[in-house]
């Protein structure tokens, strides 16, 4: 529970992770659990416990797992139907927003023995222990595709690790070569290593390692965005729509350009309209070209006879 001082109203609370005091046990997370009944608050503040989350999820490779240990180490109810509604992408405020959620009515005075009671095991399955039989190790759980592919000796996290990595790299670079391939791996292998350097806490070995994925990750010319292919992504189809977007094919600055493209009005005024008006109004109009010669009349057809 968070360490409070009597004769010293001034110290406050102290969090048993960074060791800083608080006026306050706002700071602190409530809990139900019969550990802390002094204070009904965890002993850890709030930013060290979000801290701790983040080391979980790096190390795991996962928020849900990162969650799951947190609760198992702070006496927590855990539920995947509360990290659910939690899990928005946002992983800063997932601690916060599960812990509020724990106390609400139907969760209240819930502890991780009652996750236990309902079968939870660390994998999110129901746990096969709980019938007898052992759950299976971790070397049971690793693909034999990962250790061709990356050789043996490394646990199932580092697997994951460098698999997830990989596939980043990949997604963001998909059009990448042979050469680039191979600085991939070696960028998949250093990530590997800086995540484990986190999770033993050595400091300057990762402060290294992140130097040399910077320098080895600028060499490759990689990217960590992907970058929409012009042949791929912008086709006839979306070239027209981005143009007419932009300056629609039914206007021009110059109103006469394709004023009557295909003849037509032409047309329609020659043979349709010039008769449909001498037909209302008892005129003669005559077409140009085509039309009946009366005594005198001549045309330059008559010439080329």
């Amino acid at each position: 529970m968070p360490k409070s001082n009597s004769t010293d109203n001034a110290l406050g609370y102290e969090c048993c992770q960074c060791d800083e005091h608080f006026n306050s046990l706002s700071e602190f997370y409530k809990s139900y659990s019969s550990f802390y009944n002094k204070t009904r608050h965890l002993p850890i503040c709030k930013k060290c416990l979000i801290r701790k989350f983040n080391q979980y999820t790096l190390e795991y490779n996962s928020t849900k797992k990162a969650m799951q240990r947190i609760c198992i180490a702070f006496d927590l109810y855990y539920s995947d139907d509360i990290f659910d509604t939690c899990n928005n992408g946002n992983d800063s405020v997932i601690v916060g927003n599960y812990i509020k959620k724990l106390n609400m009515n139907q969760y209240k005075g819930r502890t991780f023995d009652n996750s236990l009671d309902e079968g939870f095991s660390f994998t999110g399955e129901k746990s096969a222990s709980l019938n007898g039989a052992d759950a299976d190790s971790d070397e049971q759980q690793i693909n034999p595709k990962d250790i061709e592919n990356w050789g043996g000796g490394l646990s199932a996290i580092d697997y994951n690790a460098l698999n997830s990595h990989y596939k980043f790299l990949k997604d963001a670079n998909p059009q990448c070569d042979s050469n680039a391939e191979i600085f991939i791996i070696d960028l998949c292998y250093t990530k590997m290593q800086q995540l484990k350097a986190v999770r033993e806490g050595r400091v300057d070995d990762y402060n290294k390692l992140t130097d040399s994925y910077r320098k080895t990750f600028d060499k490759a010319g990689l990217k960590t965005v992907r970058e929409s292919s012009v042949d791929e992504d912008f086709t006839v189809g979306v070239n027209i729509e981005t143009i007419e977007k932009y300056t629609p094919a039914e206007f021009y600055k110059n109103k006469q350009l394709y004023k009557d493209y295909d003849d037509l009005g032409n047309y329609l005024e020659r043979f349709l309209l010039r008769p449909l008006r001498n037909l209302m109004h008892g005129t003669k109009d005559r077409d140009f070209e085509f039309f009946v010669k009366d005594e005198g009349d001549s045309n330059e057809y008559d010439d080329e006879e």
